[in-house]
């Protein structure tokens, strides 16, 4: 019997039409952590029909163009480093486009009032800083995935970078993107209706972001406060100085301990009887909860501020006595800023346990009752720890981890977290995007303003529900 892909493999070539079971298995998840777990039975579920992997832009098109008229729905995929399920197929009635092949557009514009380059959208975000490096420039955007996540899949989620409290989120770095419909036709345009879209309306090609100069040196300043109060008013005092810190974070007293900030001096690297003890610890929370102040008491801020030419370097607003770490704290942080170990995640998962992690956002006024909702609604279903960023005029994300035992109490503590959120006035979504885990929740995720505008971009763009289908709809 012929494949339904023949066509399009005379086309883009047999090489770049993925139908063996390897490699639908492998695009049949991202990574969010839930999925991790799942068996053969579950992964066979979500296993597409086939991966499309166009070299270029004409393959690019001739794939829409092919899928339009096959009536084959298309999910476009990048490195697959999304945590919350947007880039999980529905199963064998659609096709993964991989875009991951569309990363050679490489242009540099240096121009004195908005230097910017324009790259592939495939580009990975470490591909793209070593570029700017070798040329003495640098991106504004920094996420923790940066060595697995393109720059096509920042515009998708609306992603924020660790210097966002500086430089915002890449919806302030966006200049220009070029999408392409499901008819297979193209535009240059502005980058809004496809921030945070998960590629429901189009699929990108080429990105044009804002860049700046090379950081000439950087300081690092770390703090310790008693209380979240009193962390949050030196957050405040810095952000009302002339110069924003590139980075402000504020650790509790768990998170601090689990991130290496409570120690003087260089750090000693990750602890492994802790991935050894994990198993059997997460399966006595009262004991984790009854054995956490251990930690410490203190709450740790983490502020970086960079030297960059033509900007004034900044300072931290002043602390109070005795609460100066000095640069070490902030430091261990830099040096392992992008550090995330799938693979033993993974093994968190094999061992009937489960990790995952949460991004909420509230504004300054709501923050402290935002922190202890969340924890407190956490409390009877997983071991949880958080910490503060993201900081801008208006609030902050709150990074909340949890961890636990087996998938019925993680999706209670992932409910139990959402309904916190929502109650304290905090909206569910900051950076990750909604995916498959936030879809209960996706009034809260984006608001009634943004789902009637996309709507009616989706209904316009895409009327044959062709590209991701079943995302940011209930």
């Amino acid at each position: 019997m012929s494949s339904p892909f023949a066509e399009i493999a005379r086309v883009l070539g047999p090489a770049r039409v993925l139908e063996d079971e390897a490699s639908r298995t492998a695009a049949s998840r991202d990574s969010w952590p839930r999925a991790l777990g799942w068996g053969p039975e579950e992964l066979s579920r979500h296993r597409p029909a086939a991966v499309l992997k166009p070299r270029d832009e004409k393959g690019l098109a001739a794939v829409l163009a092919w899928a339009s008229a096959a009536k084959v729905g298309l999910l476009a995929r990048g490195a697959g480093s999304g945590v919350l399920g947007a880039a999980i197929p529905r199963g064998p009635e659609s096709a993964v486009l991989d875009a991951s092949s569309l990363a050679d557009r490489f242009e540099l514009d240096p121009r004195p009032d908005r230097p910017s380059v324009t790259c592939g959208a495939g580009m990975l975000g470490s591909d793209l800083e070593a570029k700017l490096q070798a040329k003495g420039w640098s991106l504004m955007h920094f996420p923790q995935s940066m060595e697995d996540s393109t720059a096509g899949g920042w515009i998708a989620t609306d992603s924020f970078g660790q210097l966002s409290t500086r430089y915002g989120g890449v919806a302030d770095q966006a200049l220009w993107v070029k999408a392409w419909r499901p008819d297979g036709t193209s535009a240059e345009e502005e980058p809004a209706p496809h921030l945070g879209a998960e590629g429901t309306l189009g699929i990108l090609s080429e990105v044009c972001l804002r860049i700046r100069p090379a950081a000439r040196s950087r300081s690092f300043n770390s703090f310790r406060f008693r209380r979240l109060a009193e962390a949050l008013d030196f957050a405040r005092d810095c952000m009302a100085r002339p110069v924003r810190p590139s980075v402000l974070r504020l650790y509790c007293p768990v998170d601090a301990f689990f991130n290496g900030l409570r120690r003087r001096g260089p750090s000693h690297g990750s602890s492994r009887w802790m991935e050894a003890a994990e198993g059997i610890a997460l399966r006595r929370l009262r004991l984790m909860y009854a054995l956490s102040p251990l930690a410490g008491r203190h709450w740790v801020c983490v502020a970086v501020y960079e030297d960059e030419p033509g900007f004034e370097r900044g300072a931290p607003a002043e602390a109070p006595p005795g609460a100066d770490l000095g640069e070490g704290p902030a430091v261990r942080w830099w040096e392992r800023r992008y550090h995330l170990d799938r693979e033993r995640l993974e093994r968190v998962f094999q061992r009937a346990c489960f990790a995952d992690t949460a991004d909420l956002w509230a504004p300054w006024e709501r923050l402290g009752e935002l922190y202890d909702g969340v924890m407190a609604a956490l409390r009877p279903h997983a071991f949880a720890f958080a910490h503060l960023s993201h900081f801008d005029a208006k609030g902050a994300c709150l990074y909340v981890t949890l961890a636990g035992v087996g998938p019925e109490e993680h999706a209670r503590a992932w409910q139990a977290a959402m309904e916190a959120c929502v109650k304290a006035g905090g909206r569910v979504n900051h950076h990750h995007g909604v995916g498959l885990a936030k879809l209960p929740w996706l009034s809260s995720a984006k608001g009634p303003e943004w789902l009637a505008s996309w709507s009616a971009q989706k209904k316009r763009r895409d009327p044959g529900n062709l590209l991701n289908a079943g995302k940011l709809c209930r």
